[in-house]
Formats: C-alpha cells, structure tokens, sequence
C-alpha cells in the first residue's frame, strides 16, 4: 500500500503551425482578460508578468488566458520570458506552455496508477475535482489527469491531479520509450501500439531511450493490462526544455535527480533526464548539500543554460522537498512490507520512487543498522527515496538528520527526537568547525541540521549527539552578476500562482 496526503501539470512543444493566442476573443471580455493577465508565479518565487502579447498552450494545442490561469496552479509549466532577471527571478512572459504526464483511466488505486504509470502524491499535490478532496474516493477506472516531474524509472511525482472535465477527450501520455520492436513499445509498464500513426520529431527515427508524448482515443473496453492502441498522435520531446531559445540563456529547472556519475567528481555533476547539470566551487546548496544530491531527488537548478550543448551551469541548487535521513537500528517488527517503515520514532511511506538494493522493503529477517534517505512534505510526512543496509545494529552510532523544530539551548528537537548537543563538535554548512554561540545564532526553526556520532535512547526517545551540522547556509548569498544572453531566459517548473489573486480564492493558495 503507498499511503497519500490527501491535500491538495508538462505540455508537448508548440511546434504546431499556426499558435495563437484568442486575442480577438478575450477582446470582447476586458475583465476577464485582467484577471488572467497579472503574472505567473513558477515554485513560489520566480514571477514572470504577463501581457496581452503573451501566448499560452496545453499540450501543444493554443489555449486562452483565462483558460491559463484557469487551470494553471500545480502544473508543470515552461516559461520562455524576456528581460529576465539574473537569477530567473522575474521576467516578462512571452511563452507559457503547461504539460500533461497522463490523461487516462486509473489502472490501479495501491499505488494510485493511471495508464500504468505509479503516482507519487504528497501534501504539495494539488487536487482538483476529486471527490471529497479525498484521494481515496477514486476507483479503478476512474479518469485522471496528471502533471508533474518524471523520474527515471517512470514513477511520477505529481504537482497536480485532476478530474478531467471532458470524459470524452482523448487520452494522453508522456514518457520514455521502451522495448521497442516494430510499432510496438512501452512507456514503463504500459505497452503501446501505434499502428496508423506516423511518429513526429524523432531524429533520425523513434528509438529506445526517447522521450514521447503519445494522445489516443478513448476506449471503453480498455483495462490494466491492456495494449494501449488507436494512437492519433506521436511526438518526440524534450523532457526538460522544449525548443528553448537558442544561445546561452538564463534558466531555472525543476526535476528530478535521473543519474550520477560514480565516484560523483568535485564539483559535482549529475542528470535530469536529458539536461546535464555542471556544477562550480561556486555554487550554492539550499535546503540541502552536496551530500544529498543523489538519483530520484527532486531539485531546482538556477544558472545558466546552454541549448547546444544541452548543459546547464549551476549558480544554485535547491532541494526542492526538505530532505531527512537516518541511520539508526530497525526491527523486523519496524517495517510494514510493501509499505512503510519506522525508524528512529518516524514513519516513512515506501512510494513507487525508494530504492532499495538490499530487499529491506521487502522486510528483515533480523534486526538491522539501516540508513534511510527521504523527503518530508509540508504536512510532516516522509516518504522514503532510498533504503541501505548498514550492518549490524548500533544504538552508538545513530544519525538523525532533518528541519529543527524547536530549539532550547543547548538542546534541539528534530523530527520529534530531543538532541542533547552539550558534548557536540559544531560545523556549519562548509564543513568549517564552528563554536556553539555561533551555531546558536545561525540554527531557526526549519532549518536543516544533523546529529552525527550519536548515542540514541529509544525509551526517552532522546539522542546524545557527537556532531551537529547546519546542512544549510542560514545567510544570505549575495546578488548575483548577471550572466547568460541579456533579456532571454527560460524557466521550468511547478505553477503556484497563476494571473489575479482572485482567481485563487478557492483554495489554490
């Protein structure tokens, strides 16, 4: 079972001919086209201001502005602006293009499947339509549209998830093609025929390892397991930019983590799908460090793209879901097979996106020092991206890392565990050893720090720290030059607000 949070989207390339906007059309409402055109707000801080000139798609189809903003909040969102900010953070919209994952039929509701596709739901996801607000109304069969990030199994982190208004529009699906063998292929564990249709923008022709976006006609007969086939449409895009301004541009890119090189070099590199991310001595980490880059996290690279070479040069990274870890011992008893497991006083959901090469979801045999790597949603809730076994188990040598909720000099409570830091060595995010006072000073609630080389007590449920980390820069980085083509930029991510505030008076903010 994959438990959700029940709280509360990757459009195809415009590359169709004759993209317009509806300008004529919304002349006729002026109110209608002012509430729409303020500005769109992508991952809460980065704010393009919108124009009658602004043009907008929906899976490769032009949409209207109010029709945008409309539906905008939660979905992955490409913005192509000019007079761009160096560090993405404004910029005046020329092109925004919202992307769906999946539009299709539930295939299964443990884990919350759509087309085959697993879904990762967390507080941030935002519903609309659902029965209830309560994910656990929809059944087998039920239609869903989906938005959000893929990762490089297939698993996809949903920003948003919805009841299509129109049951009868064609179903819709992103992903990368697999076992490909004539006009059959898949995209994870949905096999596909796209026999009557011609693919579009696969050079030099569709091949294992692309990325697609697929549209079919709806078919009643249709169950999991099924070949998903009636394809009207085949297209070849990019995962992360598509058709992005030629030249070096200013960029910020949401998504998920799909590969690191092993030993991971200094300064770090690593993937996100198809943009390779390059990294300086310069770069800086929030809500995190370089220690938590690793495959299936989710992050948001600001700097400096290059549509050429397909490399983005890294000014900043930030973890975009508050990252947790532990290492501390776990009992068979501890682990819900398939589902969850506790550890340290925590639960952390299991979720289509944990790796686990040592079978721990699975269960234990015996007790075991496991190391546990995860994400806390807003709501509190940790889901699990990767498990280790550790060897044996060791109450001395317990680790603790995540945001800190209270703080009573010299003790801080983490994750609901009461660190005595009294004896502790104190460093900062550079690994510089630093005093107690200073660490004081620097450490609010919400910030991410570490308690290492620890003695835990699960009776009082209270840890002996060794070493204390801030895993953060609580101090203001300084303004950035600026960098990149001047005007042009291009921004991916998660929409958070999207046209006039009223819009949003229903619950989206």
């Amino acid at each position: 079972m994959y438990p959700y949070p029940y709280h509360r989207v990757r459009c195809s390339s415009a590359k169709i001919t004759g993209l317009l906007v509806l300008i004529a059309a919304l002349a006729t409402a002026p109110a209608l086209v002012a509430a729409a055109a303020e500005s769109v707000t992508i991952n809460g801080q980065r704010t393009f201001a919108i124009s009658p000139q602004t043009t907008y798609s929906l899976d490769g189809v032009a949409i209207p502005a109010e029709q945008a903003a409309r539906i905008g909040a939660g979905y992955s969102a490409q913005v192509v602006a000019g007079n761009v900010a160096p560090d993405v953070s404004s910029g005046e919209a020329t092109h925004i293009d919202l992307r769906t994952l999946a539009r299709g039929p539930v295939t299964s509701v443990d884990p919350l499947s759509v087309l085959r596709q697993p879904l990762v739901i967390t507080a941030e996801t935002v519903l609309v339509d659902i029965p209830g607000g309560d994910l656990a109304n929809i059944q087998i069969g039920d239609l869903l549209d989906v938005s959000g990030f893929l990762d490089s199994n297939g698993a996809m982190a949903a920003s948003r998830v919805a009841l299509p208004g129109d049951p009868t529009t064609d179903w819709k699906l992103f992903g990368q093609v697999s076992a490909l063998n004539g006009v059959q292929f898949s995209i994870g564990a949905q096999a596909i025929d796209s026999t009557g249709v011609t693919p579009f923008g696969c050079v030099p022709a569709l091949q294992n390892g692309q990325f697609v976006e697929l549209e079919s006609l709806p078919n009643a007969g249709y169950a999991s397991g099924s070949v998903l086939g009636q394809l009207t449409r085949l297209e070849c895009e990019d995962p992360d930019f598509d058709d992005p301004p030629q030249g070096t541009i200013a960029a910020s890119l949401e998504g998920i983590i799909s590969a690191l090189p092993d030993p991971l070099p200094t300064p770090p590199s690593f993937s996100m799908l198809d943009v390779e991310v390059v990294t300086s001595a310069q770069t800086e980490y929030r809500a995190g460090t370089i220690d938590d880059l690793d495959v299936g996290v989710r992050v948001e690279v600001e700097g400096v793209f290059d549509a050429t070479s397909g490399i983005l040069t890294a000014q900043e990274v930030r973890f975009v879901q508050g990252q947790v870890r532990f290492e501390a011992p776990v009992d068979p008893a501890d682990i819900t097979t398939g589902e969850s497991i506790l550890i340290v006083g925590s639960g952390a959901a299991f979720t289509a996106q944990t790796r686990d090469e040592d079978g721990i979801v699975s269960g234990l045999s015996a007790p075991t020092q496991v190391e546990l790597r995860g994400l806390m949603d807003r709501d509190g809730q940790i889901f699990a991206t990767r498990v280790r076994e550790r060897g044996q188990p060791d109450l001395a040598d317990t680790r603790l890392r995540g945001p800190v909720a209270e703080i009573n000099e010299p003790q801080l409570t983490i994750l609901g565990i009461a660190v005595d830091t009294s004896t502790a060595q104190f460093r900062d995010h550079a690994q510089n050893v630093i005093s107690s006072a200073e660490f004081f000073t620097r450490v609010f609630p919400g910030t991410l720090v570490s308690a290492e080389d620890a003695v835990y007590d699960p009776i009082s449920a209270t840890l002996v720290a060794g070493l204390v980390e801030l895993e953060e820069n609580t101090v203001a980085a300084p303004p950035r030059a600026a960098a990149g083509s001047p005007g042009q930029g291009i921004s991916r991510g998660t929409v958070s607000r999207f046209g006039a505030d009223a819009i949003f008076t229903n619950g989206f903010e």
